[in-house]
C-alpha cells in the first residue's frame, strides 16, 4: 500500500510534536508492506527530520495556507500519480486533494464541536469574520473526508450529531517517554514554588489572567512564580501582557523564558511544581499527559472537555476567576496530602494511554481498514 502522510498543516505547537513522534515511530517500526511519501511544511520539524535522514520520499509545501491549498488542488495530482498513492492521511487538518483517492483527516479543532461556546470572543469585526470563514472551510473539509480520526471521544460523538460524520474513530494520544533530555537553562532558579504555562500567546489559554492571579498571591504574601514559554517577540499580545504585569506590579512573580526545545522539556518539568492549562477548549493537550508523566499537579479549567479527559487526575478551577485560582494555589501548596492524592490518580490514569508505537500501529490499522472499504 502506498500512503501519503500529509504533515504540511503542522508548522508549530503540540501538533507538530505529535507529527514528529509519528515519524520517529515509523522509523523504529521499519514496516515492509507500506510505502510512504510525506508532504511537509517548509522549515517545519518534520521537514528537518526528513532532511537530516536524507530521505527522498517527501515534498516541501509552503507554510502559507493559501499557497498550500493551491498546491493540493493542482500541483499534487502529478505526485499522487507518480507515487501511485492509494490513500491520504492528513495528520491534523484537511486536504484539498482529488476525490479519486480515499482521504483520512485528523481533527483537533475543538471549537467546531462546541458551537455553544463563543470561542472567538476576543475577536471583533474582520478578524472574527476570518475565523468564521476558516472554521466553515474546516467543517466542509471534514464532511468531504472519507474518514476522520479523533483524540477526544466527546468530539467524535458530537461530529456525528452536528455534521453527520459516519466513518470516524477515536485513538488516544501518546507520550514519548524515551525522549532524550537536555538541561533547560532558560529558567532562573529560586526557592519559590513554580507554575508552568507551556504555551505561546494563545488567548484561549487565558494567559492574560496570570498577572491578576499573581497580584492576589502577592497581596496574601504567598511566594510563587509563573513560568511562561511564550516568545519575547514584541507582538500585540506580548506588549499587552507586559503592561498587565506592570499594572499589577508583579514582575517578580512572572518569568517569560520563551519557547523550549522538545529535548529540554523533561528538564523543565523537573524544575517546576505545577502545570496550568486554563483553556476554554482543547481537543487534547500534551500538557495534560506530560504533567501526569512527570508527576506535576495539573490545574485545569473546570470544563466538560477537561473533565472527560482528566476525570479525578487534575485540580479543576474556574478559569476566569483569578482570586479563586490564587486561593486554590495557596491551598495546594499547604495540602501535601491532597496534592499527592491527585498525582497518584494521574499516575494511574496515564496507564490507559498507548505508547507512541502503539498509537502509530492503531493509526496504520485504521488507514488499512478505510482503504479496504473504499
Amino acid at each position: 500500500m502506498n500512503i501519503l502522510i500529509n504533515l504540511a498543516t503542522l508548522k508549530k505547537g503540540g501538533g507538530q510534536n505529535v507529527g514528529l513522534n509519528f515519524l520517529h515511530s515509523l522509523e523504529s517500526l521499519a514496516l515492509k508492506n507500506e510505502n510512504f511519501h510525506f508532504f511537509v511544511a517548509e522549515g517545519s520539524a518534520a521537514y528537518k527530520f526528513l532532511l537530516e535522514r536524507q530521505s527522498e520520499d517527501y515534498t516541501v509545501l509552503s507554510k502559507n495556507p493559501i499557497k498550500r491549498i493551491i498546491f493540493e488542488l493542482f500541483s499534487s495530482k502529478k505526485i499522487l500519480i507518480d507515487k501511485k498513492i492509494d490513500i491520504i492521511y492528513t495528520y491534523f487538518g484537511i486536504g484539498m486533494f482529488t476525490k479519486k483517492i480515499p482521504q483520512i483527516s485528523g481533527s483537533a479543532d475543538s471549537n467546531l464541536y462546541f458551537p455553544e461556546i463563543d470561542f472567538w470572543s476576543h475577536y471583533k469585526g474582520i478578524p472574527r469574520l476570518k475565523k468564521w470563514i476558516v472554521d466553515s472551510y474546516r467543517i466542509w473539509g471534514l464532511k468531504r473526508a472519507d474518514a476522520v480520526i479523533f483524540e477526544n471521544k466527546i468530539m467524535e460523538e458530537r461530529s456525528k450529531e452536528l455534521f453527520g460524520l459516519k466513518e470516524t474513530t477515536f485513538i488516544m494520544p501518546s507520550i514519548n517517554i524515551e525522549l532524550k533530555s537536555n538541561n533547560c537553562t532558560l529558567l532562573k532558579m529560586n526557592d519559590r514554588p513554580k507554575g508552568l504555562f507551556l504555551c505561546g500567546w494563545q488567548l484561549n489559554k487565558n494567559i492574560m489572567l496570570i498577572p491578576e492571579i499573581a497580584s492576589h498571591l502577592k497581596k496574601s504574601k504567598t511566594p510563587f512564580q509563573f513560568i511562561l514559554t511564550a516568545p519575547k517577540d514584541k507582538s500585540v499580545e506580548h506588549i499587552r501582557f507586559i503592561k498587565l504585569v506592570e499594572l499589577h506590579n508583579v514582575k517578580e512573580y512572572i518569568e517569560i523564558i520563551g519557547p523550549v526545545k522538545k529535548e529540554e522539556l523533561p528538564s523543565l518539568y523537573q524544575k517546576i511544581n505545577f502545570v496550568f492549562l486554563l483553556s476554554k477548549l482543547e481537543s487534547f493537550s500534551n500538557n495534560i499527559i506530560e504533567s501526569w508523566f512527570h508527576r506535576r499537579l495539573l490545574f485545569i479549567s473546570d470544563e466538560l472537555w477537561a473533565k472527560s479527559i482528566c476525570k479525578e487526575a487534575a485540580l479543576f478551577v474556574d478559569r476566569d476567576n483569578a482570586m479563586y485560582i490564587a486561593t486554590h494555589i495557596k491551598r495546594i501548596i499547604k495540602d501535601e496530602v491532597l496534592k499527592n492524592k491527585i498525582i497518584e490518580k494521574a499516575s494511574k490514569e496515564i496507564l490507559n494511554y498507548p505508547s507512541i508505537n502503539e498509537r502509530t500501529i492503531a493509526e496504520l490499522n485504521y488507514i488499512k481498514k478505510v482503504y479496504e472499504t473504499n
